[in-house]
């Protein structure tokens, strides 16, 4: 196993080795090369003990979001890894998907949009602009209420909406799909449902349990939800501009009332727009810039005749 960061700890090279074996059994020299590893230096094994356990957490916090259901009481039994503090050393198996620390979950959960230092690196990016985070092979745009694995050469989306760019063939893990591209693709996760988009150049979605693959091209949209077959469409240019609005900083309002609008306002905004009454059911249409709640205020005012207050922190609409 090669890690790219010069001089790694062994929490790094741990990590790296767990988002392998995620991905399929290692082969023979791997699992000899990870032998080696961990016989050389008993601090290896506690290195391996925490990966495993914080790599679990991930897809725990992603399980314990809001409409994602309750975990079952196998599912909240102690990781097998921790079977290195009793035994000898032994290959290490990879481990079950269920295996979870329900509280190592808050490690994800509210966490600050900056790395962990110690093994991989967890973004989460909350009620602010979107942020940029560096992969091997490119960059992934994290748009708000999202959060990112990133280790090695491999990048997981754990909640919510990204932009991967790449020159090379760039991997993002997300739900139940595993893409692969080069150019610009679009990826999001909401409850069992993931969505991958192509923007420009080529992509490949695997799925995960069964190696079906499918070949996407440039505006062509996969969409799976829970265990169901995946659904492959294109779509036409006015839809390919919707749905990457987000990016470019811009919300395109087609009916939707002011109270809808200032919800999507207030993901981007820490000034938060407040919509009292009736005014809460008008409907304003057109583009807005994402970043400029009083300007979308002031035309509220000016075509729908409300009335709105600016305080620290906030505008309130009537």
């Amino acid at each position: 196993m090669t890690c790219e960061v010069e001089n790694p700890t062994p929490d790094t090279i741990a990590a790296n080795w767990v988002m392998r074996m995620d991905r399929a059994a290692l082969s023979a020299g791997e699992q000899a090369d990870l032998d080696r590893w961990l016989g050389a230096d008993i601090r290896h094994r506690g290195a391996m003990i925490r990966a495993q356990v914080v790599w679990q957490a991930t897809e725990r916090a992603a399980a314990l979001k809001p409409g994602a259901g309750v975990p079952t009481p196998e599912a909240c039994r102690p990781p097998e890894a921790f079977a290195f503090l009793h035994a000898r050393p032994a290959p290490v198996r990879r481990l079950s998907r269920r295996a979870m620390v329900a509280a190592s979950a808050a490690l994800m959960i509210g966490a600050r949009p900056a790395p962990s230092r110690e093994m991989g690196r967890f973004f989460s990016v909350r009620d602010a602009a979107p942020r940029s985070v560096a992969i091997a092979d490119g960059t992934v745009r994290l748009d708000c209420f999202s959060g990112l694995l990133v280790g090695g050469a491999d990048a997981r989306l754990l909640d919510g909406r990204c932009v991967v760019s790449s020159r090379r063939e760039a991997r993002l893990d997300a739900g139940g799909l595993i893409f692969r591209s080069v150019g610009r693709m679009q990826v999001s996760i909401a409850g069992e449902k993931t969505v991958g988009l192509l923007l420009s150049g080529s992509a490949v979605a695997i799925r995960r349990g069964t190696g079906e693959r499918f070949m996407l091209h440039a505006g062509d949209c996969l969409t799976m939800v829970a265990d169901a077959a995946p659904r492959l469409h294109a779509l036409t240019a006015e839809e390919l501009a919707r749905a990457t609005n987000w990016e470019r900083g811009v919300v395109e309002l087609q009916g939707e009332t002011l109270g809808d609008a200032a919800a999507i306002f207030n993901r981007y905004n820490s000034r938060k727009l407040v919509v009292h009454g009736q005014a809460g059911g008008r409907v304003l249409m057109g583009s807005f810039a994402l970043d400029d709640p009083d300007a979308f205020a002031r035309v509220a005012r000016s075509v729908l005749h409300v009335d709105y207050v600016g305080s620290p922190g906030r505008l309130d609409i009537f």
